[in-house]
């Protein structure tokens, strides 16, 4: 099978999982899964980063992300103390086990920006469908202005196709693909408007969308440069066509960490 038809296969299996879930009225359920995604993905992304590292030290790092997760999850008003301690024990972490000392000071770096990276953003998500009006509408919008954008970019960039957006770190990345991307997301974002989510005005829709178009492109950025760090093409092998966890989340954390904010700070 083509990569593309790999991708489209995996996306049909899992996304009526991740919709009962997101349109399910018990919260705790999609709370659950956010849990579960974001172990999955600190467990790719340790096993990228902290290659030299212990065992002890990759879970130890697994585990106080998840909890971190947990934590804003169950009281996000003490979400700075949350963050401090998980500061502060994956720092623990790396100094009981610091291996090599001339690479201790990026492995302490490495654990820490995991920890923040894939414990505190996807917690937006969860929060953003418990604590939102029409919770589990945003986060619809959240995941299809996000994979709008990916898919509008690909068929764009493969199309139109002419100018390198960032060739260092992505090659196949294009400023005419991103623009398809910002057309797709937006126009997805629309057409939910216009049909099943009247409560979200134009307004909105422009508020996401434009946002989105930038931040989708720099969360996945981002991860391929860590993947480009540690020699490896993939996070992982979960998700045939797309990768690992990691792989297939990079944008949308990002993306959903500014609807979060605009939809429950800002509108």
């Amino acid at each position: 099978m083509s990569n593309l038809a790999l991708r489209v296969l995996t996306a049909v299996v899992a996304l009526p999982l991740v919709g009962a879930l997101v349109v399910w009225r018990e919260p705790l359920g999609f709370g659950v899964l956010v849990l579960v995604v974001a172990a999955l993905a600190l467990t790719e992304y340790v096993n990228l980063t902290l290659t030299a590292a212990s065992r002890r030290l990759r879970v130890s790092v697994v585990v106080v992300g998840v909890g971190l997760a947990a934590a804003l999850y169950l009281r996000p008003e003490l979400a700075l103390v949350w963050v401090l301690a998980a500061v502060v024990a994956a720092s623990t972490a790396v100094l009981l086990e610091p291996g090599d000392l001339t690479a201790a000071g990026a492995r302490l770096g490495l654990a820490g920006f995991g920890v923040v990276y894939l414990g505190a953003l996807p917690a937006s998500l969860a929060l953003l469908h418990r604590d939102a009006a029409h919770g589990a509408v945003w986060v619809c919008a959240a995941i299809a202005v996000t994979f709008g954008n990916d898919t509008g970019a690909y068929f764009a960039g493969r199309a139109l196709g002419r100018h390198k957006l960032y060739p260092a770190i992505s090659p196949a990345k294009t400023v005419e693909g991103a623009v398809g991307g910002l057309a797709a997301g937006l126009g997805i974002l629309l057409a939910g408007h216009a049909t099943l989510a009247p409560m979200m005005t134009i307004a909105d829709c422009l508020l996401i969308a434009g946002p989105a178009a930038v931040l989708g492109p720099v969360g996945d950025l981002v991860e391929s440069m860590i993947k480009r760090s540690a020699g490896a093409k993939d996070s992982g092998k979960l998700l045939p066509g797309h990768g690992g966890m990691l792989d297939r989340i990079d944008a949308l954390l990002f993306v959903s960490a500014w609807v979060y904010v605009y939809v429950v700070h800002l509108r």
